[in-house]
């Protein structure tokens, strides 16, 4: 059987997009979520402002810090349909805009039920720019690359927290939360052109065929896509035979010269039949045991972070702070969360396994919530000081787990499903704990008469969470190999062994 192989090296930096800074491109994706997280954080140190200007309730306050993750909570499995027919850069831009259009809107409420309208049309916004963000730096970042922008991705929202938090703590001193979300609806949009101008086109990074991912003809570099990995030859719509079945994510295949394929146009990928395929996918995502555990994970921490750190700024005022401080502490913690996920990354690259990367921060998070709701710090010397420090570990600790998670999508997916639909899933059950989260935190200070119940809310999910870590189980994954075989065409039955996406060989060769 003829054959070339192909060094890794060769097409290294020619990547998806080659020639259009798609090697960097996941920072305009991070840059992305940063500016949709930001949507998010621009409400906790308003709240004082909302509650005397439209008369909110402290339920009321907890729902509009919520709601913006309804839907995330709804919609999660749609965005990744969407992303499949219409594609993932595509989604992100729509996002944007829609974050736009809410915070713009949510400038003129009138009252607590438009404003939290707005905050529903943001979080439209806010779906579609999480679900897909992960894919585009996935099928756009260099292998070597990867778990460095996953970590960012994963800090996400830790760095927009700090920027909200702080920012706001000073600018709604000197102007109305209206102008704020003004400005912060301006803000969203300074991603919008270098995404258009830095990402890789969605036709440009893979186009789908009755459940089949083909390369573009001129796209030079690496393989790397939710599905299998497949080059057609000579006919769209023939069963490909140049890269053999089951080529593992992220394998160099050269310059396009090497190795003669043809373009597939988009609108074949759409359609009934196209759609038809998209939906088997994700149905087959959506009957795997692994993204629901995931996910399930994903929201024990979500729900008590979100809380703890949403209602922070008026927990500290409550307390008696007063002035710019409230704010500024908040924001300290939540760059603590970003800080966490980076370094979580930086532990990944140098070989850590990723499932000891959840049950730790876990018990770390109950360890510190305790101490720093449970105890009476106002009556203690320096109390405000030890209480602060304890929620910082609970947040930096924390930040561990979106990281780990984020990094684990390829292996959560399973064979012959869709990331996107993976991520969807993980997604929505993310948010269902994030719109919980403040509003039962709202509603047990309401009850109790105070903040110092809200541990038995994070002791509670801490211990869901490691018991569903220790169940979760991923897809077994073969490394990426030092070099990719490209074999010629070749009759069926000809000895050829290829690798498939669960780490087996499938082997075509006669048994002994």
């Amino acid at each position: 059987m003829a054959s070339k192989t192909q060094p890794t090296g060769m097409g290294a930096g020619t990547g998806v997009g080659a020639g259009t800074g798609a090697g960097s491109s996941w920072i305009v994706v991070v840059s992305a979520g940063v500016a949709a997280g930001l949507q998010v954080w621009k409400l906790p140190p308003a709240v004082p402002f909302l509650r005397q200007d439209l008369s909110l309730t402290l339920v009321q306050a907890g729902t509009l810090l919520g709601i913006i993750q309804l839907a995330g909570m709804l919609g999660g499995l749609a965005i990744s349909l969407l992303a499949e027919l219409i594609g993932e850069r595509r989604c992100l831009s729509g996002g944007l805009v829609l974050l736009f259009l809410g915070s713009a809107g949510g400038g003129f409420a009138w009252s607590a039920g438009s404003l939290l309208a707005s905050r529903a049309v943001e979080g439209a916004g806010f779906i579609l720019v999480v679900v897909t963000g992960p894919g585009l730096i996935r099928r756009s970042t260099p292998p070597g690359r990867l778990t460095t922008a996953m970590g960012f991705w994963g800090a996400y929202q830790g760095i927009s927290t700090f920027a909200g938090l702080i920012t706001g703590a000073f600018v709604l001193q000197v102007v109305p939360w209206r102008v704020w979300w003004w400005a912060m609806a301006v803000l969203v949009l300074v991603p919008l052109p270098w995404v258009l101008a830095r990402v890789p086109r969605d036709e440009l990074a893979y186009v789908s065929r009755d459940g089949l991912a083909y390369v573009p003809w001129d796209v030079p570099g690496r393989v790397s896509f939710d599905e299998l990995a497949y080059v057609a030859r000579d006919v769209p719509g023939r069963v490909p035979h140049d890269i053999p079945v089951g080529v593992p994510r992220d394998v160099p295949v050269g310059d396009p010269g090497d190795v003669p394929t043809a373009r597939v146009p988009r609108e074949n990928a759409g359609g009934v039949r196209g759609a038809a395929s998209a939906l088997a996918r994700i149905g087959r995502t959506v009957r795997a045991p692994a993204p629901w555990a995931a996910g399930l994970v994903f929201a024990c921490y979500t729900l008590p972070w979100m809380a703890v750190v949403g209602f922070l700024p008026t927990i500290y005022r409550d307390g008696g702070m007063a002035g710019v401080w409230p704010g500024v502490l908040s924001a300290v913690v939540g760059a603590a969360n970003a800080i966490g996920s980076i370094t979580t990354a930086a532990l990944m690259k140098r070989g850590l396994p990723a499932r000891a990367l959840l049950v730790p921060p876990f018990a770390l998070m109950a360890a510190t919530s305790l101490p720093a709701f449970a105890v009476d710090w106002q009556t203690l010397p320096a109390g405000t000081t030890w209480q602060f420090l304890c929620v910082v570990a609970f947040s930096l600790t924390g930040g561990a787990i979106p990281a780990t998670l984020l990094r684990m999508i390829g292996e959560l997916t399973p064979t012959g499903g869709s990331a996107p639909a993976t991520m969807g899933l993980i997604q929505q059950l993310f948010n269902t704990g994030s719109f919980v989260g403040p509003a039962l935190a709202a509603w047990l200070a309401t009850r109790t008469g105070g903040w110092h119940s809200t541990w038995w809310m994070t002791c509670a999910c801490a211990a869901v969470g490691v018991a569903l870590s220790r169940c979760l189980r991923t897809r077994v994954t073969a490394p990426v190999v030092a070099t990719a075989t490209v074999a010629a065409p070749a009759p069926v039955g000809d000895g050829t062994t290829t690798l498939t996406a669960d780490g087996t060989t499938d082997s075509d060769a006669p048994q002994a």
